[in-house]
């Protein structure tokens, strides 16, 4: 009797929740469920559609992995090898397509993670701040030369005379034969202060080059040439809608991707590498998601009061909770004798509409939660092959 009571008391409380919030049910959209919304007319059609996708998902990717090795053989003292450089985190991450068709033209929405330009601005920031602070270019490189080059040469200059009471005692002792040698040391001593000086100006160049290039590649001007391919591959035209994203956790493609990255290069930091992860990803408490919305008078509403409330009523804008699931041949050793899973989680999965709130909430492909993202990737090592699973839910 007393569980019937407790199974009856919940439904009642369910019931006043509905009441007071009176919260209509959230449809997702096609394309989050199927990645590919289409209507065609001849059924055969659609059978072309898969290999279609990863065609152009290969394409993109690689538009977005291109490099320019002359300038980043520049930048570093030691060589980097061609593997390693594919390997590298320095990159635009991309998640996997929603493509949206219509009769003429094919939406392609894209979610991206721009790490390269984060690292190369950390670097300038790191080596150039007073440079990098003031706003004027001009300005700006005049202060580059000012801090680098010119102030060493001040400082050398001052200490020129002790330099040639030096000189002077190797020309007592023979060593030196006339003063015309002496000018010649000096002016190899400037001009070795001078190189050492203007190479970390030029290096400025250099970084400032790469960051254009990366730009760059969200430029129409180059854009059009990806375009012009994947206007052959379907016929139509191409539209793109790209998403960058602020931290790399907020799709699950990305978040999978760079982590099997850090796997194959070096599979002996596996725990190492899933323990940081857990500690970049930020989750938000569920008691912060809860919220009532608060609707002021029409005649008294703002600009900045309506742009607030629309931004609060957005859908899967927080970040609630992730799972991550590794196994392979991820052992330390270079024989595959066994497998190796790891996992690591932080908040949950669950839907809070469902879950918490009583509210009924859709379900994607019959069987997946419209508040998840998932992603299964597959990858392999020296000693054998690994696979990744990844969720991500958000409310």
């Amino acid at each position: 009797m007393l569980n019937l009571f407790k199974l009856y008391n919940n439904k009642t409380e369910k019931k006043i929740i509905n009441s007071q919030e009176k919260h209509n049910k959230h449809h997702p959209s096609a394309v989050r469920e199927w990645n590919n919304s289409i209507y065609v007319f001849n059924k055969n059609a659609i059978n072309l559609i898969p290999q279609v996708t990863e065609l152009a998902t290969k394409l993109i990717k690689s538009y977005f992995n291109l490099y320019n090795l002359k300038l980043e053989r520049k930048i570093r003292s030691s060589r980097l090898l061609g593997r390693l450089r594919k390997l590298s985190s320095s990159k635009i991450y991309v998640s996997n397509g929603e493509f949206k068709h219509t009769n003429n033209k094919v939406v392609i929405t894209l979610y991206l993670f721009n790490r390269q330009k984060f690292n190369l601005e950390k670097k300038i920031r790191k080596g150039f701040y007073k440079a990098w602070s003031n706003q004027d270019v001009l300005y700006r490189r005049w202060l580059l030369l000012e801090a680098k080059a010119l102030q060493s040469i001040k400082k050398w200059n001052k200490k020129k005379f002790v330099l040639i009471d030096i000189m002077e005692s190797y020309i007592k002792n023979k060593q030196i034969l006339d003063y015309k040698d002496l000018s010649k040391y000096i002016i190899l001593f400037y001009k070795k202060l001078l190189k050492k000086s203007f190479d970390k100006y030029f290096l400025h160049k250099y970084y400032e080059q790469l960051i254009f290039i990366n730009k760059s590649k969200f430029n129409y001007n180059y854009l059009q040439y990806l375009k012009k391919y994947l206007e052959k591959i379907y016929n139509k035209n191409v539209e793109f809608n790209l998403v960058n994203l602020r931290h790399f956790y907020l799709n699950s493609d990305i978040l999978s991707e760079s982590i099997t990255l850090k796997i194959r290069k070096n599979r002996r930091k596996l725990l190492k590498y899933l323990n940081t992860l857990k500690r970049k990803v930020k989750v938000r408490n569920k008691k912060n998601i809860y919220y009532k919305p608060i609707l002021n008078k029409l005649n008294n509403v703002d600009k900045k009061y309506l742009e607030g409330v629309i931004l609060r009523d957005i859908k899967y804008k927080h970040v609630t909770g992730f799972r991550l699931e590794t196994s392979g041949r991820l052992t330390r050793r270079y024989t595959a004798s066994r497998s190796v899973s790891k996992l690591r989680y932080k908040g949950n999965l669950l839907n809070i509409d469902s879950s918490y709130r009583g509210l009924s909430s859709v379900l994607l492909k019959g069987n997946l939660k419209s508040n998840l993202q998932y992603t299964k990737l597959k990858s392999k090592t020296r000693i054998g092959s690994f696979g990744i699973k990844g969720w991500v839910s958000s409310n």
